[in-house]
């Protein structure tokens, strides 16, 4: 395996090609137009999410090795093809440039408020390392991937551009994490005997795959409704839009819906049935087009009540 498509597989690629969204939301959301989204703080906040989002990724899958090694081996031979050296050192240079583009923002905005994006470092290296790895601590475990990697970086996209925080932004934030994270409670399903065999006790460990599957369906039910009717009563004026404004509107929120109810009934049925292991296997590879048919829509959405504020 060669060194470039090794990283590629240790930063999780294929989930980092979904996740712009999870960055913009908030952002385009609190815009007060669409150069917002083109000045320099909206470009080095995505930035910053995609170097803090590469350096969990890598964190875990070096924390992750001697797991890989016997149930993942691709990840592993990844590891391994980039070498563990190489890879704690760009792991540093990761971590120098969050830190630099945290301090930057912090300067740009006069805010030293934005210095707390550093808790998006501790998140992720909570979450996976030694001595807290909280991945490991049953009930509490999702909650870092949650609130670290789906709750605030949407809040934190809302405050770059007000400098202040709403119901509105907290409520939204919440539906969208409940949303993700329930997608991807069927991952923490599909490696429910690895981890065991690990003594990784995840939140399925604690209340069974079952009810984690049935908790995910619920989650992305109640998450998308909660956020879609927000929307609605954000964007009040959409009764002054444009016929061409309005169908791309209700297209992509008929996408959005669609997703939403399509997961929903998947995670709910696989919850429900007597092989639930093994088809959380088979369905857990959906989980890149989830967050793409969810995220996408409801960015897309958002950019069209943004061109019509």
């Amino acid at each position: 395996m060669k060194l470039r498509s090794g990283f590629l597989i240790v930063s999780r690629a294929n989930i980092q090609l979904t996740s712009l969204p999870t960055a913009a939301v908030g952002m385009t959301l609190a815009a007060n137009s669409g150069r917002d989204l083109v000045r320099l703080p909206a470009l080095l906040y995505v930035i910053l999410f995609f170097t803090l989002l590469t350096y969990a990724c890598n964190l875990n899958c070096l924390n992750d090795l001697g797991v890989d090694e016997k149930y993942k081996k691709h990840m592993s031979d990844a590891v391994r093809s980039v070498g563990i050296p190489r890879l704690k050192s760009i792991m540093g240079l990761e971590l120098a440039v969050a830190a630099a583009i945290i301090i930057w923002l912090a300067v740009l905005k006069h805010n030293p408020v934005f210095l707390l994006a550093a808790l998006g470092i501790f998140a992720a290296y909570a979450y996976s390392a030694p001595p807290l790895r909280i991945k490991k601590r049953g009930i509490v475990s999702f909650l870092p991937v949650m609130l670290g990697l789906y709750f605030l970086p949407i809040v934190g996209g809302w405050f770059l551009m007000t400098e202040r925080l709403s119901l509105f932004i907290l409520a939204f934030a919440f539906g969208y994490a409940s949303v993700m994270q329930g997608i991807t409670f069927i991952n923490t399903c599909e490696d429910y005997r690895e981890d065991e065999a690990s003594q990784i006790k995840t939140l399925a460990h604690v209340i069974g795959v079952r009810r984690t599957l049935s908790l995910g369906a619920a989650m992305v039910l109640a998450g998308g409704a909660l956020d879609f009717f927000l929307i609605l009563g954000w964007s009040a004026d959409l009764k002054n839009i444009g016929a061409a404004a309005a169908i791309l509107f209700w297209s992509f929120s008929l996408v959005y819906i669609a997703a939403i109810v399509s997961i929903f009934r998947r995670l709910y049925r696989v919850g429900r049935s007597a092989d639930c292991l093994d088809l959380s296997k088979k369905y857990a590879a959906k989980m890149p087009v989830w967050f793409f048919l969810t995220r996408y829509s409801l960015l897309a959405i958002s950019l069209i009540i943004q061109a019509v504020k």
